[in-house]
């Protein structure tokens, strides 16, 4: 082991029930670098940065950490020693402020042994203005957006000042703006010596801001190299094995009938007047910036929120939707963005899920029939290909994108004919993105009407038939037919942004 590294991990092996997630695997990191991880959902990632951590300590290997190897034994441990880590998965209490969350169990004292509130809250706002955020110190965690949370857990990781920082899918949630206030703080952290371990699928986002890239492929170490000169395919391939040539799979399939259709939706100020038709055998995107209102429109579609005035028409039947029982019986289902919170339970296995919103094909003359269940449930995850030991696999345990499979079979198995994704593919790596596509792709050819709601801009125009463009709560364009064939980035975020609207007139 080098004197050059900050960390070094040595033969690092990791087991959770029937899998083997790291199998000998090695990292190192230099201080002042960029070093990202890649690899597809399931590679270990992850898993390697939680043992740096400490949050998995149930490992096989060897840690070195300035120049002393050790053993990490606890999160608290790591982090006295100088390792903070960002976790995908959000970990804040709502019902606390900001403030409270960011100085959870290290809140500053006065001479008295009180509570400093006033100097916390001023050191959480020196924090969140060194992101450039405008999120209130006061406001309850539980008011925010997941993309403003994810700011939070970025203050709340550099107020531990350490040597190393883990950012894991940092950017998922994040508006533009926000991305760029966060590769600014990177690049001012490299310049004071802090390293930074890099997770994302945002393959663009990683030749920005990396220095090195390691790549893991099925728990296993692939190679370590330079982003200089390295490409996007180059990284894919090395990710997933092989060249993969089509991000976006297309299929041509006439549309059929208009299968939903809404007409001036209005809630508050979030959504001001929307309509939009959806027709069977046709994918529909929606884009537009955080804020935009596309979550907060399907959320009304499906009944989950009401909405002060407007229609919705099911088949060219005007509903009343009150509930999302009543939308599902519809055959109108939502795979919500939070897929997490809102479309699993963690803690139930792979079948329980999959049939969380349909008994019926589980059920025999005397209730549930495990047999009926594993049969129906089988033929599902083998058609969306979920990677999972067993039906009987706790789906806490599964990737990130064999989680959002689970929530696609649950789906498939109602009789849903509108199936609406939201944010489908958010932390997901690339091949498991080809996937869902091409899932996408197999029930628009079956006739179902897709619509996707999407803040990747790339991947709504790749793969939608048509797209409406939002900005605050309108849309303020509507892109279809020929237009899609010339359709330019530029284009879409220019109605993203409303900046069309000031556009001089052409002569």
């Amino acid at each position: 082991m080098s004197e050059k590294y900050l960390v070094e991990m040595e033969d690092i092996t990791v087991q959770f029930p029937g899998v083997l997630a790291l199998d000998k695997v090695r990292f190192r990191a230099e201080p002042g670098k960029v070093h990202v991880l890649l690899g597809e959902n399931g590679a270990g990632k992850s898993t390697i940065m939680k043992v740096l951590a400490g949050v998995n300590t149930d490992y096989e290997g060897r840690i070195r950490f300035k120049g002393e190897e050790i053993v990490a034994r606890s999160i608290d441990e790591q982090r006295e020693r100088g390792v903070s880590i960002i976790f995908q998965e959000m970990n804040l209490l709502k019902n606390l402020t900001v403030a409270e969350n960011i100085f959870l169990g290290r809140q500053p004292t006065k001479a008295s042994g009180g509570i400093d509130w006033t100097g916390m809250y001023r050191q959480a706002r020196e924090l969140l203005d060194s992101i450039h955020s405008d999120i209130s110190e006061h406001a309850l965690v539980s008011t925010l957006s997941v993309g403003q949370m994810q700011m939070v857990e970025i203050a709340k990781a550099l107020s531990f000042r350490c040597d190393i920082i883990i950012m894991d899918e940092p950017t998922s949630a994040l508006t533009e703006k926000e991305v760029d206030a966060l590769f600014e703080i990177i690049s001012k952290l490299k310049s004071q010596g802090v390293a930074i371990v890099y997770i994302s699928h945002r393959l663009e986002e990683i030749l920005r801001i990396g220095d090195w890239v390691t790549i893991f492929r099925d728990g296993k170490y692939i190679d370590t190299v330079t982003t200089e000169g390295l490409t996007t395919d180059r990284m894919v391939a090395m990710m997933v094995g092989r060249e993969m040539t089509e991000y976006y799979p297309k299929v041509d399939v006439v549309p059929g009938q208009v299968m939903l259709e809404a007409r001036n939706i209005v809630k508050g100020h979030r959504l001001k007047g929307v309509s939009f038709t959806a027709r069977a055998g046709e994918i529909t995107g929606f884009y537009g910036l955080m804020g935009a209102g596309r979550t907060e429109l399907m959320r009304c579609v499906f009944g989950a929120d009401p909405f002060d005035s407007g229609e919705v028409l099911v088949k060219g039947e005007q509903q009343q939707i009150k509930s999302c029982e009543h939308a599902k019986r519809l055959g109108i289902a939502l795979l919500t963005e939070d897929r997490k919170n809102q479309g699993l339970i963690l803690n139930f296995d792979v079948n329980t899920n999959i049939s969380l919103a349909n008994l019926a094909p589980a059920m025999g003359p005397l209730g549930i029939s495990h047999s009926k269940e594993n049969e129906n449930n089988k033929v599902l995850v083998e058609a969306v290909r979920v990677k999972t030991p067993s039906l009987r696999q706790l789906v806490k345990n599964l990737s990130g994108g064999n989680q959002q499979k689970v929530v696609i079979c649950k789906w498939l198995n109602t009789t849903a004919d509108i199936i609406i994704f939201d944010e489908p593919t958010r932390g997901i790596d690339v091949g498991a993105k080809v996937e869902i596509y091409r899932i996408m792709n197999s029930l628009k050819e079956a006739g179902k009407a897709i619509i996707v709601a999407s803040s990747e801009l790339t991947e709504c125009m790749g793969i939608s038939d048509r797209i409406y463009v939002m900005h605050e709560g309108e849309v303020t364009g509507l892109i279809e037919g020929p237009a899609m064939a010339d359709l330019t980035e530029q284009a879409v975020v220019s109605y993203a942004t409303g900046s069309h609207l000031h556009e001089p007139e052409r002569q």
